[in-house]
């Protein structure tokens, strides 16, 4: 599910949202008001801790909606990661208050609607000196850490194998960070921020536990640690042929730094061939980095990383 298609949707529950409220709920509009309809799963019968998430996920939706009102929707497009960090994942900042007009159970979920006073006038001033003014000092932080094995070796290659300015990176973690930076995150350079690892031993290991990566991750301020294994494997049966043909294999986890835990785990696969033998393996790294990336991104828009 592209990007695109995601906005698609949330702009749709805004709009049904609005529609759906029971008769009793909905009133006239007020001017700089929005609905937010925020809804959450109900864990071991936590019904009050549900309902906050809930509260905050519609505080959330309020302010999409209210963005939606003031930027079209290919600028939304277009600076979705940095609207996200910087007013999406931070509500409270833009509803001056807010009434509930409707909550309930249903199965395991809690939902909970919601009209939200927005301040339009600090709203539209960080817009323009965050987002629209092309500052990404505020995006989403993150540290590439891919290890690579290539083709006839046993072997990753990791740039914190030897960190600081011997440091080796990987065709793919390149490959990956082009990627991730035309998506609108900030990627950070190891090579000029990591001098040490907090371990020796976590030098010795393609995979650090998570402890290991948060604590890297803090070390160089990062939001998020994208970390994996890629493997190039030459395409059976093609040895002999006019062609050739290399698949890779990418497989990550995406860390939450401050929250220390695993917040995105992905898969992807690259099939590449050509005439042209160097050219096949970079396709193949080419078309995974780019289904990773996707998939990555698509649920960074979702999903709530907590203040930074």
């Amino acid at each position: 599910m592209g990007p695109r298609r995601i906005l698609l949707i949330v702009l749709g529950i805004l709009l049904a949202a609005s529609l759906a409220l029971p008769l009793g709920a909905q009133e006239l509009p007020v001017p700089d008001s929005f609905i937010g309809c925020g809804i959450a799963q109900i864990s071991s019968g936590e019904i009050e801790s549900a309902r906050q998430q809930a509260l905050i996920d519609a505080q959330r939706k309020a302010v999409m909606a209210a963005v939606t009102g003031l930027l079209p929707f290919e600028a939304i497009e277009k600076h979705f990661v940095l609207l996200k960090t910087n007013f999406f994942d931070k509500p409270t900042t833009y509803i001056q208050s807010f009434k509930i007009l409707h909550e309930n159970t249903l199965f395991d979920t809690y939902q909970i609607t919601i009209q939200a006073l927005v301040q339009p006038d600090l709203l539209r001033k960080d817009l323009e000196t965050k987002a629209l003014g092309g500052s990404t000092q505020e995006s989403l932080k993150v540290l590439l850490m891919i290890a690579e094995k290539g083709i006839n070796t046993i072997e990753y290659i990791y740039w914190w194998s030897s960190p600081g300015t011997a440091a080796r990176i990987p065709e793919i973690e390149m490959k990956l960070k082009e990627k991730c930076t035309e998506k609108g995150l900030t990627v950070i350079d190891p090579v000029q921020t990591i001098k040490a690892l907090p371990s020796p031993a976590a030098a010795q290991t393609p995979e650090p536990d998570i402890d290991t990566l948060s604590r890297i991750g803090a070390q160089c301020n990062a939001d998020i640690v994208i970390a994996g294994k890629a493997e190039m494997e030459r395409s059976k049966g093609t040895e002999a042929s006019s062609f050739s043909a290399f698949q890779c294999n990418f497989k990550t986890s995406t860390v939450s730094v401050k929250d220390r835990r695993i917040v995105i785990s992905a898969a992807s696969y690259g099939l590449g061939v050509n005439t042209d033998e160097r050219t096949a393996y970079k396709n193949a790294i080419d078309k995974a980095c780019g289904q990773m990336t996707e998939q990555i991104v698509d649920k960074l828009f979702i999903l709530p990383l907590g203040s930074r």
